[in-house]
């Protein structure tokens, strides 16, 4: 399966099944939380590019409480910017060291 999941600012993020099992290969606390993934890049608190490599968006959004997971986390989701498909995706206590120029919202 093939999701094609429209950002705030037009762009189109894809997420496949492949995505996905390579991101719980990697993150396997990410297993349930595939939906989450999808809303944080329809409603994300911020778009960024990445600090490390810039040809990467990161989508990022806080949440209060993730059941099974933890309290006050960001989950990151990352993207390429050229093709537009899912690298990963992960929660995340500290997020800001590794997000780089915040691109949307812009002031």
């Amino acid at each position: 399966m093939q999701e094609k999941i429209r950002d705030p600012t037009g762009f189109e993020a894809i997420l496949t099944d492949e995505c996905w099992a390579h991101i719980t290969a990697r993150h396997p606390e990410m297993g349930p939380f595939r939906e989450f993934a999808v809303e944080v890049l329809r409603q994300p608190d911020g778009v960024y590019l990445g600090k490390r490599d810039p040809a990467r968006r990161i989508y990022r959004k806080r949440y209060v409480s993730v059941p099974g997971v933890g309290d006050s986390l960001d989950l990151l989701v990352f993207v390429g910017n050229a093709d537009g498909y899912v690298a990963t995706t992960y929660f995340a206590a500290y997020s800001f060291r590794m997000l780089g120029t915040q691109i949307w919202p812009t002031s």
